[in-house]
């Protein structure tokens, strides 16, 4: 079996999702063959075209090598200021030469002329898999793989939107040139739709297999073996390419449990979903830790989880760990212990992404979000005490919101600035299946059977005009706010923050 991550998105880390499945796999002596595609193609793609000839392009082109060997050194993100200009200068190389139609970055990947929320477009990009810049990529690279591991099957990760229209060229592909070759998808993405109680596989001809939720049982199955009822997995990073990824050292991802501990929070898809919350023992997952890093020695862990569990977290706090470490945890008592956040810091840890979304309490109680907003201010002088940046998110535009509790978010923020690293904003999108949608008078917000969001009638009239008039002309312009947004790694953003903090 092969197991292929596509392109495109952060080619920082390696893919956990596979890492895992190769792990289940090889547990059970089923050879498989793993292919991070995504950091494989966006550095193939750098190199196969003709780039334009202004002074930008060429100076970017000239100096690819040593910038992104610049990227790979711990040393270029002491320098902020140099640190993005590599950055975005790997970023022209990479971008500079495709058609207009399409839309490549560090980042993300667009088509303006197919929708990654439409299956029929979705359709269409497998049909004319030629289109795709990643064409000449997969007949030069994956082609000979395929054809020497002659695999019975093929499985395809799925993880972002960002993916969905290469992952369809990709399937196109394997269906034109290996016709006998079984295809399975899962992935984050494919969960997500397949949780829709509208889901009516539309992909029937083009995918044997569609998988929701962890696919390790599913491929054992499918290879003739099975899983015992109560068999942990470890993930298997053999088919790294350690020093190929964009960061300054390795980052091995891993996470403690599925879903999240929490689980209330009004505007959360994966409530929408009815996704469970599925945590290992602590004790086992200290155990694959040191495992994982007697056996690839990573310099950082990124902890993957919604948020990690409290009792998680003590165990961390106990430990001094040979690698620094960041992840999203939620505001909690713990945290606003000066000295437990210190014993945070001595186990590794280096940064906390933080899920504040408002600085109105009356918002934060009627989102479900648990909350305190006294008990978060602790929390952040707590973190920055200890030497922990942290990245936190505000959203705004949710139907519990009004302009006046917009204001009291900015009024937070620009009062806590100097104890917050980095900052994320976004507007809200209703979750298609929520709780809310229902009560809600709601609208398509992409046009797409696929799309996982609604667009809505907000009831206090905070529209998303307004609301991004609001971050545009107020917010994001704030003196004390400004400088804070202004830090947020360029393409990277989180998975940058903790080395640049």
């Amino acid at each position: 079996m092969i197991l292929i991550y596509p392109p495109c998105g952060k080619a920082c880390e390696p893919p956990a999702g596979v890492a895992l499945l190769a792990g289940a796999l090889k547990r059970h002596n089923i050879e498989c063959t793993v292919i991070d595609a995504n950091l494989e193609a966006q550095l193939w793609l750098a190199k196969s075209g003709n780039h334009p000839s202004d002074r930008w392009t060429q100076r970017a082109v000239s100096h690819y090598e040593r910038n992104l060997k610049d990227l790979r050194r711990p040393g270029l993100y002491a320098n902020r200021d140099r640190y993005r200009q590599r950055v975005m200068d790997v970023n022209r190389v990479i971008s500079s030469h495709l058609d207009p139609r399409f839309r490549l970055t560090l980042a993300d990947y667009g088509d303006s002329m197919l929708s990654p929320v439409k299956s029929q477009d979705l359709i269409i990009a497998a049909e004319t898999f030629a289109d795709n810049p990643f064409f000449r990529y997969f007949e030069e690279r994956l082609a000979p793989r395929i054809e020497a591991a002659a695999p019975s099957s093929i499985g395809i990760s799925l993880c972002f939107l960002s993916q969905a229209l290469t992952a369809f060229a990709l399937v196109g592909w394997i269906r034109s040139r290996f016709p006998g070759i079984r295809i399975i998808m899962g992935g984050g993405l494919v969960s997500s739709w397949m949780s829709s109680p509208l889901w009516n596989d539309p992909f029937q001809e083009l995918v044997d297999l569609m998988v929701k939720g962890n696919g390790e049982g599913k491929l054992l199955e499918l290879s003739g073996s099975q899983a015992g009822q109560r068999e942990r997995f470890c993930p298997d990073y053999d088919f790294c390419d350690w020093e190929g990824y964009l960061a300054p050292g390795r980052i091995l991802p891993f996470r403690t449990a599925t879903g999240c501990y929490w689980s209330k929070c009004r505007f959360c898809p994966e409530k929408a979903e009815g996704g469970r919350y599925q945590p290992e023992k602590n004790q086992d997952l200290m155990t694959d830790l040191t495992t994982l890093y007697d056996r690839y020695r990573p310099d950082h862990v990124h902890f993957l989880d919604d948020a990690l569990s409290p009792s998680f977290l003590r165990t961390l706090a106990k430990q001094e760990l040979p690698f620094t470490w960041y992840g999203f945890v939620r505001f909690t008592k713990d945290l606003t212990d000066p000295d437990f956040c210190r014993a945070l810091y001595r186990s590794g840890c280096r940064m906390l992404k933080l899920g504040l979304e408002s600085g109105d309490q009356k918002v934060l109680d009627r989102m479900n979000k648990g909350t305190d907003l006294d008990m978060a201010t602790q929390v952040l002088f707590a973190l920055k005490e200890a030497n922990i940046a942290t990245y936190v998110y505000v959203l705004f535009g949710t139907s519990f919101e009004t302009e006046a509790g917009a204001e009291k978010t900015l009024a937070y923020v620009a009062e806590h600035s100097d104890r917050i690293g980095f900052l994320n904003t976004a507007i809200f999108n209703l979750p298609r299946f929520s709780e809310d949608a229902a009560i809600l008078e709601t609208d398509h917000f992409y046009g797409g059977d696929l799309s996982l969001y609604l667009s809505f009638k907000h009831p206090h009239g905070w529209d998303r005009k307004k609301v991004r008039l609001f971050l545009e002309k107020r917010f994001k312009k704030h003196p004390a706010i400004a400088p804070v947004l202004r830090r947020d790694p360029p393409f990277f953003t989180s998975n940058h923050a903790m080395f640049v903090a």
